[in-house]
């Protein structure tokens, strides 16, 4: 990811990995606080709606936002999906950041077999992991957890059934990489020259580098590995992809340039 991103990302969303004292925003109305939830069991007096799913989640999503903007999410956790609905908000089907995973519990909404569960989505590592904050009735209080979809639930034990999440209005998505193309490009950062794309294939070293190459590698020993210096200017001959990473074929080897959303080389 380029540093420009990076701070782009930073100043409109921060990850919670503490839990909230004093923070209105998991403090009911009647202690002087923002929510409308009810008090969580085992009861945090610095944050009164927690230990609860419910509060922290519906606290968080409109922390996230800055104030108190939609302080009905306040339901059974399962029922949040509809309730999202009539305040207008958007639902996905895969995890967005800043948003709240929605789980029904049992085969039904209505509360009578589990009110299900919410998290906050604070990171997304890649299509199939994410970094939550969440809490839970009956503790604990406040957890992080990394969460993989290997069994189509997000990490929930086999009663629950994972319904979508609830988009956050306030956090902008991360611009979609463009899928490469050849022509010049210049290294972000120090790459790695390799004999072919794809990790298992090795380093090259410097002695097998073209004569251009050499001029671009960080070190002029023989048999030192070969490395481009930042800043460095090479044609992309061809594009190849290996599984979420794309690799340039230049004359002196092969470089990635894009893996998942993080760009490496930036096309001229």
């Amino acid at each position: 990811m380029s540093l420009l991103r990076k701070e782009m990302l930073k100043m409109s969303f921060v990850m919670r990995t503490s839990k909230p004292s004093g923070n209105k925003f998991y403090i009911t109305k009647s202690k002087g606080g923002y929510s409308l939830c009810v008090i969580g069991s085992p009861t945090d007096k610095n944050a009164n709606v927690l230990a609860n799913c419910v509060g922290y989640s519906c606290g968080r999503f409109n922390e996230i936002i800055g104030k108190m903007k939609y302080p009905t999410l306040n339901c059974n956790a399962e029922n949040f999906i509809e309730r999202a609905k009539n305040l207008g908000l958007r639902i996905s089907k895969t995890p967005t950041l800043g948003g709240i995973m929605v789980w029904q519990k049992g085969a039904s909404l209505s509360g009578n077999d589990g009110a299900g569960h919410v998290a906050i989505v604070e990171r997304i590592n890649n299509s199939n992991s994410i970094y939550t904050s969440e809490s839970g009735w009956g503790g604990p209080t406040f957890f992080n957890a990394t969460r993989t979809n290997n069994n189509g639930r997000w990490g929930m034990a086999s009663g629950y059934k994972f319904r979508g999440c609830i988009i956050n209005p306030a956090v902008k998505p991360a611009p979609t990489p463009v899928v490469p193309t050849v022509g010049d490009y210049v290294t972000l950062d120090v790459m790695k020259v390799r004999s072919g794309p794809g990790t298992k294939y090795k380093q090259k070293k410097v002695k097998e580098l073209t004569p251009d190459g050499k001029k671009n590698a960080t070190s002029t020993r023989a048999n030192a590995y070969a490395c481009y210096k930042k800043g460095t200017v090479f044609t992309a001959l061809k594009i190849e992809k290996n599984n979420n990473e794309y690799w340039a074929k230049t004359p002196s080897g092969y470089i990635c340039i894009q893996m998942g959303k993080e760009i490496y080389c930036k096309k001229k």
